[in-house]
């Protein structure tokens, strides 16, 4: 039997093993780490391999291992290495189309968008985009209609001889719109299936095809597609009128060369010290071009249409890595994520200081050719009235935790226009995300490499960045939605011709340990606390705007009462949902968590939405005009929150890096419920946030993880548990300020375990 809040020298975080016997702790699992460390490795790789642990990689232009550690000692390792050179391998989610009906209901089942049958296709060769281009624009009106890379193309410059790497998951076979671009495709999964395979997911030969798609394709008379695109285009999107069955799909780099790198199995998604790796070989292949040597390829820009949370935004290890891609002098385009509309959601690598981070705008005429296919004219071509560009309600936007502004630029990613998901290879996909926005951008930068031979990445970077155009978007966007604009190729062509670029990145600035003064001073946001009441007028179909609401320790419930009035009469808004607010309610989490950490996701004209045990930190409170009105809305908002007068805890104290500490907790039978509770006081309203963990175990042995999260506070409960004695671990995983208090609560049948 342990005594209460036993120290142990310890660390267990998520996916160990524990087994109770007789020794107390027997545990021979190990954890997947990530090492922060300086070359040589030598002397601690033997150190580490003396106690236990294996080194499974040794990175190259980082100061770092991927090391997997016996639980036991991995409080050794960290007194070689130091209090928080230590992070967790995390498994970072493969990406994949959002789903755009999120949250709308009474409508009928949507046919599938990622089914579109081709009857055929032909190649575009060079010639005949250049001439499309000059004289047929209107051929990129799906995907590129306003990003301005057509007169470059009718120019002649459209990617040839510049290699776009894509870390995705790899590539599926026998796609036309990509036949002849791919160069080169490597597997870092190492399962049967290879880096090429019609079993892969298709996610990345989607992400290649919006780089360097040079196909058209034929579709029947009565084809859905066709008749939306002819619906909304005319016969402008057409190349054989006045029969109108042939649609050209046309990349913003259509010549350029495509080298896959396969960092996402089948299905799953792929741990970061993997995608680091293939980071590494990129960044390894064009050094060792430019040095002359064997088996070099000269990478000139790398796209990432992925990501995952940060605690350290822009200093982390994942953040760090790409940050050497630019020093190497290539391009890295990084996809914002897909966890907006509120503020603070964007994911790293998008948070690094180098990137071009990449959000999704929503080009009206490609979401009215998706709804049309998936409902059919009649309630096709009601769902969105509004003809302005748009940021895409998806879209993760800025600041980062430390201030800074992301995303960089906006291009569309709302029903993108493209091919590889598809159960064969004449099937054609409309595919939405900040995934399909990135590669339009990656694509950009290697036809300004063409034209620019001699500039540097950087300035190729900068050049994207500062050209933007801010005045595109039509729903009030800021440069939190949208960065410095929707990115403008001719724009940015001009820049680079008139030498009037730098050849240096931004300084990355100083930064302070709260968020709230990150945000103040850098943004014109306000962090807000107890009793809020605001009002929104006149918000126009897209437009945002938050509340940033700190959440403090002990508050039990946050309450938001909202009430909206549309401008137009009944029968003139939307005739589907009439014109009404989204609301979003995030979580205090201040990076990209999937597709956001909302407590509540409503349309809605007013109503009261309660959070119970919220998150501390900053949560966010987003009030949207709904993207499908037809005109304004304005909104009132309360917000309310109460706290517990006098907090019950089972146990408090402090807690450091590589700390564990065992609360026993005798279940008697008959319990109906058991919940338990960890928090701490540096949550996601500093910077860096710590991570401390809960785990659980069972008087059979059997271990809940479900408290091993990035979530303050980690809230665990457990209807009908076991009669016996639990265990709670509370382990201070990553405790960048050193040590931290901690409250830990058991209760049973609602009733604190007072100790």
């Amino acid at each position: 039997m342990f005594p209460f809040n036993t120290r142990v020298t310890r660390t267990f975080a998520a996916g160990a093993l524990l087994v109770l016997g007789a020794a107390p702790f027997a545990d021979a699992s190990a954890e997947k780490v990530l090492v922060r460390a300086k070359k040589p490795y030598a002397n601690l790789v033997q150190k580490i391999q003396a106690k236990g642990g294996k080194v499974t990689h040794q990175y190259k232009y980082v100061d770092a291992l991927a090391v997997d550690v016996p639980s036991d000692a991995l409080a050794d390792i960290r007194a070689l290495v130091g209090r928080n050179a230590i992070s967790k391998d995390e498994i970072i989610p493969a990406p994949q189309s959002v789903d755009t009906l999120r949250g709308r209901a009474g409508l009928p089942k949507a046919a599938n968008a990622q089914s579109i049958a081709a009857r055929s296709s032909q190649a575009l060769g060079a010639r005949a985009i250049a001439q499309l281009a000059a004289t047929k624009p209107s051929a990129y009106l799906l995907n590129n209609e306003i990003n301005n890379v057509a007169p470059l193309h009718a120019e002649g410059f459209l990617g040839q001889n510049v290699t776009v790497a894509v870390i995705d998951s790899g590539l599926r076979p026998g796609f036309p719109h990509i036949a002849g671009s791919v160069v080169g495709c490597e597997d870092f999964v190492g399962d049967a299936l290879g880096c090429s395979n019609s079993g892969n997911n298709g996610h990345g030969t989607f992400v290649a095809g919006m780089i360097s798609a040079g196909a058209a394709f034929v579709f029947a008379p009565t084809s859905a597609f066709r008749l939306a695109v002819l619906a909304e285009c005319g016969a402008a999107c057409f190349l054989d009128p006045p029969a109108n069955t042939i649609i050209p799909m046309i990349g913003t780099a259509p010549l350029s060369n495509v080298y896959s790198f396969r960092v996402f199995p089948a299905t799953g998604g792929a741990p970061t010290s993997r995608i680091l790796i293939a980071v590494e070989r990129v960044i390894d292949l064009k050094v060792k071009f430019d040095a002359g040597q064997p088996g070099g390829v000269n990478l000139q820009v790398c796209n990432m249409s992925l990501g995952a949370p940060t605690l350290f935004a822009g200093r982390d290890l994942f953040d760090t890595s790409v940050d050497v891609m630019i020093a190497k002098n290539i391009v890295p385009a990084i996809a914002a994520g897909n966890a907006g509309p509120a503020t603070m959601t964007v994911g790293s690598p998008g948070t690094a200081m180098s990137v071009i981070t990449v959000g999704a705008a929503s080009l009206p005429h490609n979401e009215r050719i998706l709804r049309l296919v998936q409902f059919g004219p009649t309630i096709g071509a009601l769902y969105r009235p509004f003809l302005g560009a748009q940021s895409a309600f998806f879209s993760s936007r800025g600041p980062d935790a430390d201030g800074r502004n992301d995303p960089d630029v906006t291009a569309n990613g709302f029903a993108s226009f493209g091919q590889g998901t598809g159960a064969t290879t004449t099937t054609i996909s409309l595919g939405s995300g900040t995934s399909f926005a990135t590669p339009s951008v990656s694509g950009i930068a290697a036809v300004l490499r063409q034209a620019h031979p001699s500039a540097t990445a950087i300035q190729i970077r900068n050049a994207i960045i500062e050209s933007a155009n801010p005045s595109l978007l039509n729903d009030g966007s800021t440069s939190l939605d949208q960065g410095n604009g929707y990115v403008d190729a001719g724009a940015a062509d001009a820049l680079l011709t008139a030498g009037n670029v730098s050849g240096s990145l931004p300084a990355p600035g100083k930064y302070n340990r709260s968020v709230k003064v990150n945000v103040e001073k850098n943004t014109d946001l306000d962090v807000r606390d107890g009793n809020v009441s605001t009002s929104f007028v006149g918000l126009k179909p897209g437009q945002r705007q938050d509340i940033l609401y700190r959440v403090s320790p002990n508050t039990n419930q946050v309450v938001v009462t909202l009430a909206a009035t549309p401008t137009l009469p009944p029968t003139q808004q939307n005739q589907l949902f009439g014109d009404d607010i989204l609301l979003g309610i995030h979580s205090a989490k201040t990076s990209e968590i999937g597709e956001g950490d909302y407590r509540h996701f409503a349309f809605t004209t007013g109503g009261t939405f309660v959070v119970d045990s919220p998150e501390t930190g900053i949560m966010r409170i987003s009030v949207n005009g709904d993207w499908t009105n037809a005109g304004t809305i304005s909104a009132n908002v309360s917000v309310v929150s109460t706290t517990e007068p006098l907090p019950k805890f089972t146990a408090h104290g402090r807690i450091s890096t590589g700390e564990t500490l065992a609360f026993p907790i005798t279940v008697p039978s008959g319990t109906d419920n058991v919940e338990f509770r960890t928090g701490w006081r540096e949550d996601w309203g500093n910077y860096p946030t710590n991570d401390i963990d809960m785990i659980i175990i069972a008087p059979n042995g059997s271990t809940n993880l479900d408290g091993a999260t990035a979530a303050n506070p980690e809230v665990v409960s457990i209807d009908n548990p076991a009669a016996g004695q639990w265990l709670v671990l509370v382990d201070g995983f990553e405790v960048s300020s050193g040590s931290d208090k901690f409250e830990f609560r058991a209760a049973l049948d609602g009733i604190v375990i007072k100790k």
